[in-house]
């Protein structure tokens, strides 16, 4: 009887996924995986067959701090293609770890496209994940024209979720806490490669919830976001909203930001509302907007970062109708390098909040520097000598060599030359 089991379920699959990774709990091979309805335990491995989805939707997946649950390829490269919804969805799941490592033979793992809706989607009360090694993959170059998607990753429980739970302005109710997000590349899609947090932090009625009393979008505490690539993307390359607390974005690369130039959806960086944190080490490469746009609560630290020909402004630091700030909140910009902005390279709005300290930037701009509101400067190195270093940049933007090099030679290039002035 037990062989002819095996027997009559190995003809139901193909060769690659009667064979999965021996580590393997279970295996997806239907659009929907409910957790509970499979009995998925603390610990558990389910695996993607090395085939292609349409779209997938996980839920109730209740792993532990100590024992996440894994969900990885295995033995291959997983496809999935959507085309009338979202590419992939989790729902109601916590500690949870997406992972395109399952396979030896390739980088990214999983591939996620779809032609309409977010490529992937962590919404529903889901909260303590990591998503690692997955390829958002649109089909548009520059994700321009029908069929682009949406964004990238999302990360979020919007409040028409559960009209009845997001009452509270202090926002205890429910947090979403610990994502980690690294290593992925998204590229060619519509709207923002990273979609994180909803927004409207002072709260707002919302137009799905039946009557008009204000709702809290959720804080996000624990966040690191570090080394994703992502490129020719039709709106913000990363926007961070209602991440309040234990915030860290770092050593991403953003390219190509902003392709349908959307104004206020064309950021390559978005510090947006109800933000703190620290984000350095990112390069932020050519776009139609701001290099970084802030419009977060203060206690920000933006350093040691490229922004790199600028469709705006490099460093956009303002108010706005959501904007609140904290009376002490500092915003700390320092030992930054801003070249080529194709306006001003530094502007400062908004008095309210707590000091703002500019130190030690390096910034090449028609106008370096733009202040509507007090703020201390000290030893940075500004120019509006354009040309000299235009030419030098793009002569070794054709060498191959990589983004920080060419900052330190055009650096060392312009002082050489007497072109910066402090």
């Amino acid at each position: 009887m037990i062989s002819l089991f095996i027997l009559i379920a190995s003809t139901l699959l193909t060769p690659a996924e009667a064979l999965p990774c021996t580590e393997c709990d279970h295996l997806i091979s239907s659009n929907v995986f409910d957790g509970s309805k499979q009995n998925v335990q603390p610990g558990d491995v389910i695996c993607l067959a090395p085939r292609r989805y349409k779209r997938i939707t996980l839920k109730n997946l209740q792993g532990t701090s100590e024992q996440p649950i894994t969900i990885q390829n295995c033995n291959g490269q997983t496809r999935i293609y959507a085309q009338n919804a979202f590419g992939m969805k989790f729902q109601n799941s916590q500690h949870i770890k997406l992972s395109g490592t399952g396979s030896d033979t390739h980088e990214y793992g999983i591939v996620i496209t779809t032609q309409k809706g977010f490529y992937l989607t962590m919404e529903s009360f889901t909260s303590d994940f990591e998503i690692e090694n997955i390829e958002i993959r649109g089909t548009n170059p520059n994700g321009k024209g029908a069929g682009a998607g949406f964004a990238g990753i999302a990360a979020k429980t919007s409040p028409y979720e559960d009209c009845t739970r997001f009452l509270d302005p202090n926002r205890e109710d429910w947090v979403m806490k610990n994502i980690h997000i690294h290593d992925n590349y998204i590229h060619d899609i519509g709207g923002e490669g990273l979609y994180i947090g909803h927004g409207f932090y002072k709260g707002r009625p919302e137009p799905k919830c039946k009557d008009s009393r204000k709702r809290y979008s959720h804080s996000i505490r624990g966040v690191r976001i570090h080394h994703n690539k992502i490129a020719n993307v039709g709106y913000d390359g990363i926007q961070i909203k209602n991440a309040d607390r234990d915030v860290k974005v770092f050593k991403n690369t953003i390219l190509n930001y902003g392709t349908k130039n959307k104004k206020a959806h064309n950021e390559g960086l978005f510090i947006g509302e109800g933000t703190t944190g620290e984000f350095y080490g990112n390069i932020i490469d050519t776009g139609t907007g701001n290099g970084c746009q802030i419009q977060g609560l203060g206690n920000i630290e933006l350093h040691n970062n490229l922004f790199l020909n600028a469709g705006e402004h490099g460093i956009y630091a303002t108010h706005g109708k959501y904007v609140v700030r904290l009376p002490d909140g500092a915003f700390d910009i320092h030992n930054n390098t801003i070249l080529m902005a194709h306006n001003a390279g530094l502007v400062l709005y908004n008095e309210k909040g707590g000091e703002k300290r500019v130190s030690q930037n390096l910034i090449l701009s028609k106008k370096p520097t733009k202040e509507g509101c007090e703020a201390s400067f000290e030893d940075n190195t500004l120019s509006t000598n354009l040309a000299l270093a235009s030419s030098e940049i793009i002569q070794l933007k054709g060498t191959g060599i990589s983004n920080h090099q060419i900052v330190e030679r055009v650096q060392k290039y312009l002082l050489s030359n007497n072109q910066l002035s402090p």
